[in-house]
């Protein structure tokens, strides 16, 4: 029952660090190019999706009570 957790929790941390821009780039005046690098929205839907949906299994396992967190050794 870990790995949900982790999966909750690494999802977020590796978009924020790929995907999310540290701060805004300076406005520069350039002609229009098309763009070489490949667009990773595609990406970022898809594991946003995995995301939700072991967020939406954890969270109906909690209602139901069936939700546990145990050590095993």
């Amino acid at each position: 029952m870990v790995l949900p957790i982790i999966v909750l929790v690494s999802i977020p941390v590796f978009l924020g660090v790929v995907y999310v821009t540290p701060f805004e780039q300076p406005e520069e005046v350039q002609p229009e190019v098309i763009e070489e690098e490949p667009d990773a929205t595609f990406l970022y839907m898809f594991l946003m999706g995995i995301w939700l949906i072991f967020l939406m299994r954890i969270l109906l396992q909690l209602r139901k009570g069936t939700f546990r967190v145990t050590q095993r050794y």
